[in-house]
């Protein structure tokens, strides 16, 4: 028995070397299913983080998913007299944007968070986010946490070895990208058409307790540093809302949470205001962000 246990002990230390040798030779090749890396992206995560770490002082932060980075854009809300940035990044879960929060509030240290919540997000596994974040942000505690609470082998190989590669090699420049155009603040506008509807099966949505937890402790950063707190829905298509068979579920759940708004535009029309069945075309962002900032933005800041 003990020297079983001691081929034990000697085997483990050997067996975690071969692994990060195996990660550091191969990870970027491909070669290794659960390990993903990618940087540079047409979703600006790069830039966006590269422009975060030098942020300081602005009157509102948003962040969230996809919808969030194209939809909360800050040449409207400088219009208006406010600087924001915007921290959304792709297919970000609530996992995702506790841990950004984490890296970013304090310093950032806003008088409104926007928090962008949607029900695709609140059903998500956040894998793919967390792999999408780790290949292209330096490593930090935050960031191993939230790896951790995904569960999954392919988030935590792909962040052990973009930690390595980030950590060594310099982290490059998104690629250009005449359709997706990073805007300064962290937008990113889409500059091709529109969208043809399509219909779409019911849907019943499905809460992770992971993710409504993680939202929670955004609210409850928020509170604690005395920043106001709103959790926003942006508008999909008709379409897709009507899909789903418990949004009203949905709206309880967030309005639970914290200050919940879901606003339509009269004149939001599918086939003109949208590029795909769940994001904003830049007419639609310019008919819709004007409502939120006008009659919730504003009103928030100004009860402050």
């Amino acid at each position: 028995m003990k020297r079983f246990v001691r081929n034990i002990i000697l085997f483990v230390p050997l067996a975690l070397l071969f692994v990060a040798l195996a990660l550091m030779a191969l990870g970027g090749t491909g070669l290794l299913r659960n390990v993903n890396y990618h940087r540079g992206m047409w979703d600006h995560t790069l830039s966006r983080t590269a422009e975060a770490d030098t942020c300081q002082g602005v009157d509102v932060l948003f962040i969230g998913s996809s919808h969030a980075y194209r939809t909360f854009d800050p040449r409207i809300l400088a219009s208006r007299g406010l600087r924001m940035f915007n921290l959304g990044s792709s297919n970000q879960s609530p996992l995702q944007t506790r841990m950004l929060l984490q890296l970013y509030l304090d310093a950032m240290a806003p008088r409104l968070l926007v928090v962008e919540v949607h029900p695709d997000m609140v059903e998500n596994d956040g894998v793919e986010a967390a792999v999408h974040l780790g290949n292209n942000m330096r490593p930090s505690l935050p960031m191993a946490r939230m790896v951790v609470a995904t569960c999954n082998a392919k988030a935590v190989l792909s962040m052990c070895y973009s930690a390595f590669r980030n950590s060594v090699d310099p982290l490059p420049q998104d690629a250009v990208d005449e359709e997706n155009v990073y805007v300064d603040g962290g937008y990113v506008e889409y500059r091709s058409g529109t969208y043809r509807p399509e219909p779409h099966a019911p849907h019943t949505i499905d809460f992770r307790r992971e993710q409504l937890d993680a939202l929670r402790d955004c609210v409850e950063m928020a509170r604690r540093r005395g920043i106001a707190c709103l959790l926003v829905e942006v508008p999909g298509t008709q379409a897709l809302m009507d899909s789903y068979s418990n949004h009203d579920e949905f709206a309880a759940r967030m309005q639970a949470l914290g200050d919940y708004r879901f606003l339509r535009p009269e004149g939001l029309c599918d086939t003109l205001h949208f590029y795909d069945d769940d994001h904003l075309n830049q007419q639609g962002v310019e008919l819709y962000l004007p409502l939120l900032c006008d009659s919730v933005i504003i009103p928030k800041i100004s009860a402050l």
